[in-house]
C-alpha cells in the first residue's frame, strides 16, 4: 500500500479536495440557477439536517480509526490494522441503518418543524446516503491511518462528481413539477454519488489487499488471536465518542440555524419566501464560498492526525503542528484578502443573474464572514492535532462553550428588524473566535505549545502587497467578468513572488515535490 510523508499526505488532500470544491463550485452555481433563491434555500434546509445525522453516525470515526491504524503499523501490527477496519465496516453499518430509517420515518415531521413542508421529499431521497457515508467513514480512516490519502482524495472527487452530473440533471429534470420535485432532483444526486463512492473505495480496498497477500505472516505483532472484535469495538466507540462530540458541535449548530433563523426572520418582519430566499443566500452561497478553503485546508488536519500519533517526542509533535499552522496562514491570506476587498466582483461574477436583489446583502455578508475562513481552517488543525494527542475532551468542552454562545447571538441578533440575516454572520465570528482562542490558551498553558510567529511574517508582508493590488483593480471601469480574473491571476503572481523574495522557501515546505512515495512490503 503506498504511503506519503506528512506533507505528501497534505498535498495529495489538498489536491483532491481543490478538485472537490472546483466540482462543487460548479455545482452550486447552476444549481442555484435551476433552483432560484426559494429552491436553494430548500435545499439548504435539508443539507443540515443531513450533515448532522452524518456527524451523529459517523464523525469522529475516520480521525479514530487513523488513529487506531497508525498506532498498530507503528507497532509492525498490520493484522490489528486490518481488524480495526472489519470492525469498524460492522459498526458503521448499523448505525448507518439506524440514522437512515430514522430519518425516513421522521421526514415530514422535520420539515414541517423548519416550516416549510416541501423539505419532506428531499429527506426521503438522501435518507439512504447516510448508510454510505458511514462505510465511506470506515474505508477512509483505515486508508489514512496509512497515510495513504489518495483514496480519500479520490473518493472526495467522485463524490463531487456524482452530485454534478446527477444532482444537476435530475433537478433540470424535476423542476418542472415545481420547486420540491426540482430539489428532490438534487438531494437524489448527493445519494447516488455516496454509493458511487463507496464502491471506489471497495476496489481500493481489495486491490491494497490483494497486494499484501501475505499480511498476516509479515505483521510482527499480530493482535488476531489475542484481540476480540468487542475490544477493538470498545476501543473504537472510547477514542472516537469525545471527537464526535466535538465535531457534532458545528452541524448541529447549523442544523439549529436552519430550524431557527427562517421563524426568527419572520419575527424581523419578513414573510416565509423573503426568509427562506436570505437563508438561502447566507447558508448557499455566503458560506459555501467561504466553506471553501476552509475544506482545502482540512487536508491539513487530516494528515496531521497519523503524523501526530506516531510521534513520540514532543518538540516533533509542536514542529508539525506549527508547519501546519503556517500552511494554514499562507493558503488562507488571498482569500481573506478577496472576499473582503473583492467581494462585488466574486458574486456578481458567480451568482448575481440568480441571486438579482440580493446582490447586495450577499456582499456585505461576505465581508462579515471572511475571517472565519482563517479561523474555521485554524479550529481544524488545533482540533485534530488535539485529538491527535488523546485530548478530544479538551476540544468537545471548548466547541460546546462556544457553541452555546452562537446560539445566544442567534436569538439576539437575528429578530431584530434592523440586522436580520447578519446576526448569522456576527454569531458564527463569535462561535469561531471563542473556540480559536480557548484551544490556544489549553494548548499554551497545558502543553507548553508556542505559536512560530517569526515564519508568519513573510505571509504576512505577501499578503500586504496583494491588497495592494486588489484594491487599485478594484476601481478600474472594467466588467467583472474581466476584472476578477485580471485581479485574481495578478494577486496569485504578486503572492508567490513576493513569498520568494521573502524568504519562503518552497521545496523544503513541500518536500513531496522531491520524494517518491515510500511503499509497505
Amino acid at each position: 500500500m503506498k504511503v506519503q510523508t506528512f506533507m505528501g499526505g497534505v498535498a495529495v488532500l489538498f489536491i483532491g479536495g481543490a478538485l472537490a470544491k472546483l466540482l462543487g463550485a460548479i455545482f452550486r452555481i447552476p444549481l442555484t440557477w435551476v433552483l432560484g433563491a426559494e429552491g436553494l434555500g430548500l435545499y439548504q434546509l435539508i443539507y443540515p439536517v443531513f450533515a448532522l445525522l452524518i456527524v451523529l453516525a459517523s464523525s469522529g470515526m475516520p480521525t479514530a480509526i487513523s488513529k487506531m491504524t497508525a498506532s498498530r503499523i507503528k507497532a509492525g501490527d498490520n493484522v490489528g490494522a486490518r481488524q480495526v477496519l472489519k470492525v469498524s465496516l460492522f459498526f458503521l453499518g448499523i448505525v448507518g441503518i439506524f440514522f437512515s430509517a430514522l430519518l425516513l420515518i421522521f421526514s415530514n415531521y422535520i420539515a414541517s418543524l423548519q416550516g416549510n413542508n416541501l423539505a419532506g421529499l428531499g429527506y426521503i431521497a438522501i435518507a439512504p446516503a447516510i448508510f454510505f457515508v458511514c462505510i465511506l467513514s470506515a474505508f477512509r480512516g483505515y486508508f489514512q491511518g496509512h497515510s495513504n490519502m489518495l483514496p480519500t482524495a479520490t473518493s472526495q472527487i467522485i463524490e463531487q462528481a456524482g452530485k454534478l452530473i446527477f444532482g444537476l440533471l435530475l433537478a433540470y429534470v424535476f423542476i418542472d413539477f415545481g420547486i420540491e420535485y426540482g430539489t428532490l432532483g438534487a438531494i437524489l444526486g448527493v445519494t447516488i454519488s455516496e454509493i458511487i463512492a463507496v464502491v471506489v473505495l471497495w476496489i481500493y480496498y481489495l486491490k491494497s489487499r490483494d497486494k499484501t497477500k501475505n499480511y498476516a505472516q509479515n505483521s510482527t505483532n499480530s493482535t488476531m488471536h489475542s484481540t476480540k472484535n468487542r475490544q477493538v469495538l470498545g476501543e473504537l466507540v472510547r477514542t472516537s465518542f469525545p471527537i464526535v462530540l466535538a465535531s457534532l458541535t458545528l452541524p448541529l449548530l447549523v442544523m439549529l440555524d436552519s430550524f431557527l433563523v427562517v421563524n426568527l426572520l419572520g419575527n424581523a418582519g419578513l414573510d416565509a419566501t423573503q426568509a427562506t430566499s436570505l437563508w438561502g443566500i447566507n447558508s448557499g452561497v455566503v458560506t459555501s464560498l467561504v466553506n471553501m478553503p476552509i475544506a482545502l485546508c482540512l487536508a491539513v488536519a487530516i494528515s496531521i492526525v497519523p503524523a501526530v500519533a506516531s510521534e513520540n517526542e514532543r518538540g516533533a509533535v509542536f514542529e508539525k503542528i506549527n508547519k501546519a499552522l503556517d500552511l494554514i496562514v499562507l493558503f488562507c491570506v488571498p482569500f481573506l484578502l478577496a472576499f473582503t476587498i473583492l467581494p462585488n466582483a466574486l458574486i456578481s461574477f458567480l451568482y448575481s443573474d440568480s441571486i438579482g436583489e440580493n446582490l447586495l446583502v450577499s456582499c456585505d455578508l461576505l465581508v462579515l464572514s471572511s475571517p472565519i475562513l482563517l479561523l474555521g481552517s485554524i479550529l481544524q488543525v488545533q482540533n485534530s492535532s488535539l485529538q491527535a494527542l488523546g485530548k478530544g475532551g479538551i476540544t468537545m468542552i471548548n466547541m460546546l462553550i462556544a457553541g452555546g454562545i452562537k446560539i445566544a447571538c442567534t436569538l439576539l441578533f437575528v429578530p431584530n428588524n434592523l440586522i436580520n440575516i447578519y446576526g448569522c454572520a456576527i454569531s458564527n465570528l463569535a462561535f469561531y473566535s471563542l473556540a480559536v482562542l480557548l484551544n490556544w490558551v489549553y494548548m499554551r498553558a497545558k502543553l507548553g505549545f508556542k505559536i512560530r510567529l517569526k515564519s508568519l511574517a513573510p505571509t504576512l508582508a505577501g499578503g500586504g502587497l496583494v491588497a495592494l493590488v486588489f484594491l487599485n483593480i478594484s476601481f478600474l471601469p472594467l466588467s467583472v467578468y474581466i476584472l476578477l480574473p485580471l485581479a485574481l491571476v495578478l494577486g496569485a503572481f504578486v503572492y508567490l513572488f513576493s513569498l520568494w523574495v521573502f524568504g519562503v522557501k518552497f521545496r523544503e515546505m513541500f518536500p513531496f515535490l522531491q520524494r517518491k512515495s515510500l511503499k509497505i512490503k
